[in-house]
């Protein structure tokens, strides 16, 4: 498939989000000073070099000078702004970025997301869930459960109480 550039929405002109996931800063002139004054200078075309936070790739927009995560840029460019969605990638791999591996969609989803995947979404996994439920029935402590579990006693207790995974029937 063709690789296709679109404008980054509030950076038009500067910055561009492709389908393929990459992230390119656009040729154009700069006004800069420093204590020797003020000065122009060009700005040539260049694909960014992501760095990573935690799992995900992230790029430094310099006008004004911001931290994006690359799947939120591609996105914004491609399909809009989240409005309170989250970027889900369909094949859980946060560094592919591309177009086709993303799509908005709720936390909830997010969260099968990663179980659909075979993941632990934080530290537990569905079935440790159901162990930890089980081990309430037969009277075990939030405490020791925790113990067992390597979690604190206050995750389990959000277990017992339906605060966490109500819905992991």
């Amino acid at each position: 498939m063709k690789e296709i550039w679109k404008d980054i929405p509030g950076y038009e002109g500067k910055y561009q989000a492709s389908s393929e996931g990459r992230i390119k800063s656009l040729e154009r002139v700069i006004h800069s000073s420093n204590q020797n004054g003020e000065f122009d200078y060009l700005s040539r075309e260049r694909i960014l070099r992501p760095g990573v936070r935690g799992n995900y790739l992230m790029v430094i927009l310099n006008d004004p000078r911001h931290t994006f995560a690359v799947h939120h840029l591609i996105m914004a460019a491609f399909v809009g702004e989240r409005d309170g969605m989250y970027v889900l990638h369909a094949n859980g791999n946060p560094k592919d970025n591309r177009l086709e591996n993303l799509r908005y969609d709720s936390q909830t989803e997010n969260i099968y997301d990663v179980y659909r995947q075979g993941k632990a979404w934080k530290k537990l996994t569905t079935e440790d869930v159901e162990g930890i439920r089980f081990g309430i029935f037969c009277g075990f402590t939030c405490t020791r459960l925790g113990e067992l579990y390597g979690v604190g006693h206050q995750a389990i207790s959000k277990i017992k109480n339906g605060d966490r995974y109500a819905w992991l029937e």
